[in-house]
């Protein structure tokens, strides 16, 4: 998939238009294209199609959302401005990280197509959240009749911590993906946390910046009395935005109210009945098929997706990747040398007949054609007559056939020779995979068999097949650690900054339920939609969404954690966690559904891969907003109370809110 070839394959596919355009040209003759350029150029083509539509979907979004929430021109302005300028100057940094790195000689720094879409729509979405956070504390500041420099001074002071505690969960756990062997994972990860520090320093600084500036201007045309529900709480702590001075209620307010009495009568049977509720999909999601098919990336639309299907109904499956053999012997023996042809040719007929059982049990010869320097065309020898003998002996004398099956470098000159063999088997299929390692165990035993023409020859395995393989091999190993290293450093982070140990263990327990959960869900969701056409998730899937779940998931945590024990020293355990959950559930709640929204604006593209994952980190991020930081953690926050009591549980409760 070199960016490199697109000019040319762009040409091929202007003159076939032509070509089909042409009043001379035949009626019921079908052209196609396929291969790996013609895959690669349409699987650049829609991730380009994908970056556009995601983020013209998102910049759209946020801005219908916030202009929803505020009502106000100039609210709407602060965070746009900030993002917008995060986004720039994150994207600059990159680029000139990318040169940077190419001194140093230990570390490639690359900048993939994919890892523009998470920046835009991570960067959107969190720093649309610090600036939901810091206006809302603002705006309370406000009604305490303060300076608007006394009240951008008091809301910084009032969740600044917070943010940067929870930014930095998200960072961390981002940045241990540069462990990863796989280029994408190890570049995506620091790349995008890169980006959202920058974010989280404009979120602290421009921002601020700008609500000093603007003043109350910036709540035109209706100004602070329309807000005067979102004003603070007799104790002075920030409200959710639905609650005044005199204790005056909204629908939503009510409701917050509502479920916290419920959490606290009956936290055992509701912690019980969800994790019930949860448990089928999170068994479903613990295991799950990965498909490395490109082609079912595309639209079926593709030129590339096209011409493959046209190349099926005529030719083997194989035909569009070949598995490629090349033989290295340091004894020599592999040249054009008339003597020499008997040791190939034996190879090429024991391929043809060799049994292979795949992985339904059937026993089948998978091999349908075999091309060498002897067959270059892959034909098989009993199907040559007379004249098909003196097309072979003229195409055996061709120097093309020579340039592409025996090695002409001096060192390598008949040391090395080529076989190309075409399975039944789609590349890029996990068959096809399957069959590969059946072929390579083959070649090993001819290799250490003292009777056999080839023994101690090297045997080494390229093409399309090879490739997914190895991807599959290096990607599965990434899964593994990243889902190792990444919940041991967001759990760090939040020991540090709670200071509770056990508690801490338990919410990073919560979020990977919510994961499972998650793709189990996704799974079971395009399963149905695809049908017969899926063959499971993108390859890529689990871990970006692992990644981003456990890390950006803890947000939310940090938020209602940190907010709880803050209403605790002053109100007393139970209460602390009821005022807690009032407190801060419009407000995440808020900012929970902007994130599940620029995750979902990746289903606007083109790409499936685009669509899982948008629809996974949607789903995901909405599952941790009303469920695990609504319901499963209030809940366990009371029974740990109840069965292992602080000091702050036998305070009186000072300040009720009724």
């Amino acid at each position: 998939m070199a960016v490199g070839n697109m000019p040319l394959v762009a040409e091929i596919y202007r003159t076939l238009d032509r070509l089909r355009a042409g009043d001379d040209f035949p009626q019921g003759l079908q052209l196609g294209v396929t291969g790996s350029a013609a895959i690669g150029y349409d699987m650049l083509a829609s991730s380009a199609e994908s970056i556009r539509n995601t983020e013209r979907t998102t910049i759209l979004l946020v801005l219908v959302i916030l202009l929803l929430v505020y009502r106000a021109p100039g609210l709407v302005i602060v965070p746009l401005v900030t993002i917008v300028a995060s986004v720039m100057v994150a994207m600059g940094l990159v680029a000139l990280f990318t040169q940077w790195s190419a001194t140093l000689g230990w570390f490639d720094f690359k900048v993939f197509k994919t890892t523009r879409i998470f920046v835009v729509v991570i960067l959107f979405g969190a720093g649309t959240d610090y600036c939901l956070f810091l206006i809302s504390r603002y705006r309370e500041e406000l009604h305490r009749r303060l300076t608007s420099a006394e009240a951008v001074a008091r809301a910084m002071g009032g969740v600044g911590d917070a943010l940067a505690a929870s930014a930095l969960t998200t960072i961390l756990g981002l940045a241990t993906m540069v462990f990863a062997d796989f280029g994408k994972f190890r570049n995506a990860g620091p790349a995008i946390a890169l980006c959202l520090l920058v974010a989280l320093a404009a979120s602290m600084t421009l921002a601020p910046a700008l609500l000093r500036a603007g003043g109350r201007i910036v709540f035109w045309p209706f100004g602070l009395a329309y807000l005067k529900t979102a004003g603070p709480a007799d104790d002075g702590s920030p409200t959710t935005g639905c609650r005044d001075l005199e204790g005056s209620r909204s629908i939503f307010h009510g409701f917050w109210q509502w479920l916290s009495r419920q959490i606290i009568a009956r936290p055992g049977l509701i912690l019980a009945a969800s994790l019930l509720l949860l448990s089928p999909l999170a068994c479903y999601g613990l295991r799950f098929d990965v498909t490395y098919d490109l082609l079912s990336e595309l639209r079926a639309d593709r030129p590339s997706v096209r011409g493959t299907r046209l190349l099926r109904r005529h030719f083997a499956a194989g035909e569009i990747g070949p598995v490629i053999v090349l033989a290295h012997d340091e004894q020599g023996g592999l040249d054009a040398e008339a003597d020499h042809w008997p040791r190939i040719q034996t190879l090429a007929e024991n391929l043809y007949k060799l049994d292979y059982r795949d992985s339904g049990g059937r026993l089948v010869r998978p091999i349908t054609s075999v091309r060498s320097p002897l067959e270059p065309l892959g034909e098989r020898p009993e199907k040559f007559g007379l004249s098909g003998a003196l097309r072979k002996g003229v195409i055996r004398g061709h120097h093309r056939t020579k340039n592409t099956y025996l090695a002409q470098a001096p060192e390598y000159l008949g040391r090395v020779t080529r076989f190309d063999l075409v399975l039944t088997y789609d590349p890029f299929s996990a068959e096809s995979i399957r069959l590969l390692d059946y072929l390579e165990e083959h070649f090993r035993r001819l290799s250490q068999n003292p009777r056999s023409e080839w023994h101690q020859t090297t045997f080494h395995f390229v093409g399309t097949t090879a490739g997914i393989r190895d991807l599959k091999a290096v990607t599965t190993s990434d899964r593994v650690l990243i889902q190792r290293l990444v919940p041991i450093a967001v759990l760090l982070v939040l020991i540090v900054i709670l200071r509770r140990p056990l508690i801490s263990v338990y919410l990073v327990l919560s979020v990977l339920l919510g994961y499972f959960v998650t793709i189990g869900s996704t799974k079971l969701i395009f399963g149905w939609l695809y049908a017969d056409t899926f063959h499971g998730l993108d390859w890529k899937l689990p871990v970006f969404l692992f990644v981003i779940l456990i890390a950006v998931g803890q947000d939310y945590n940090v938020y209602l954690a940190t907010r709880v024990f803050e209403e605790q020293k002053r109100r007393g355990s139970v209460e602390g966690i009821r005022v807690g959950l009032v407190r801060t559930g419009g407000i995440i709640t808020s900012c929970g559904v902007i994130m599940a929204g620029t995750f979902a604006s990746m289903t606007t593209g083109t790409l499936r891969t685009m669509q899982q994952l948008g629809f996974a980190l949607a789903l995901g991020v909405l599952l941790d907003t009303f469920v695990i930081r609504t319901v499963l953690v209030p809940t366990f926050l009371v029974i740990w109370d109840r069965y292992f009591p602080t000091g702050a549980s036998r305070r009186r409760c000072l300040f009720p809110v009724q």
